[in-house]
Parts: C-alpha cells; structure tokens; sequence
C-alpha cells in the first residue's frame, strides 16, 4: 500500500478506511504477535485487541505513513504483556514476508534464495523478543533508529545496543550453521 494511501486512510478514520487498513496490515500484524505468543487463539485475540487499541488511538500517531510499524509495536507489546501475565515466552514460526522485489529466473537459483531466506528468518525468531522487536522494525518496516526509538519509548541507544546485540547473536547463528553443514557434508564441496 503506498505512503499516500495509507495517510489518507488514517486521516478518514471511518469503517471503510479501518476495514481496509485491517485487510491490509492483519496477516503482519498477526505474524508479530504469533511470533511472540506461538498460540494461533491468543495470537488472533491480541491482533484484534491491537487493531482496536491503534483505530482508538489513532490521533497519537505522529507520522500516518508508519501506521504498520505502529500497529506492529502496539502487537507486540500486548503479546508481551500477555506472557508476563502467563509468566511464558515463545517463538514462533512466523515472520513478516520480506518481498526482494526480483523474480529470479533460475529455479535452483530461487530454491537457494529460499533455503537462504528460511535460515536468516530462523536465526531471527530464535532472537529475544527486544531483540526481535527492533530486528523486525529496522529490516522489515524500515524504520531509522530513531523511528524506532520514538515508537517504543525508549532511547535511541538501547535501540542501537539491541541492534548490535542482534546482529552479533545472528553473525553467531548463521556462522556456527554454516560451519556445521560444512563438517557434515551438506555445505557443498569442501575439501
């Protein structure tokens, strides 16, 4: 959905303009808290507790063209409120789709693309869920740690610290997988 859209959407705030801000941003939103939570029902629940929280507080949104990264930290909050109630944390399976925007002509070149993509998205679910949290704003909402900052409240520093924390477990992850598929035989040809 463009930036233009979405503003004028938000700006409208009536049934139309929500029923087609919650087609558009439910199945992210819900990934967001899925990932969180790991149960389908609460995942479902704290979705639409998010939709209604964000449409009720809409005029705190400052900039209307970041209403899904919004609506995404307004998720994952309650989900984590949630498990503090439940005194539970989970991961889950399901992250936002990342779209790349290039349609690769070369099925093995794809199948690669895909196996690559699943490994990244399983080192990031495996993250804290701070961590996560602002993985998640940063690559795919791409918002500047500042946005990301001013959304959750917190100094721009820890989100640069979550950041970097992130990326070094990820660095860590990925490396340690990697090695492994080479000391099994399943990395390719190594000798």
């Amino acid at each position: 959905m463009e930036p233009v859209e979405i503003k004028r959407l938000v700006k409208q705030n009536d049934n139309d303009s929500r029923r087609v801000l919650f087609e558009a941003y439910y199945k992210r939103t819900f990934a967001v808290a899925y990932n969180i939570l790991r149960r389908r029902e609460n995942a479902e629940d704290i979705t639409q507790d998010a939709f209604i929280k964000a449409f009720q507080s809409l005029h705190q949104l400052q900039d209307e063209t970041k209403f899904g990264a919004w609506l995404s930290v307004i998720a994952s909050n309650l989900a984590r409120n949630y498990l503090k109630r439940e005194k539970k944390i989970l991961l889950t399976e399901d992250l936002p789709e990342i779209s790349s925007g290039s349609s690769p002509d070369d099925t093995e070149e794809s199948a690669m693309r895909s196996l690559e993509i699943e490994r990244v998205r399983k080192a990031i679910r495996a993250l804290p869920s701070e961590q996560y949290q602002v993985v998640v704003l940063q690559y795919y909402h791409d918002l500047k740690v500042e946005e990301i900052a001013a959304l959750l409240k917190i100094r721009a520093g820890t989100v640069k610290s979550r950041l970097f924390r992130a990326r070094q477990k990820l660095a860590a992850a990925l490396e340690l997988e990697s090695d492994f598929a080479c000391l099994t035989g399943e990395g390719g040809d190594r000798e």
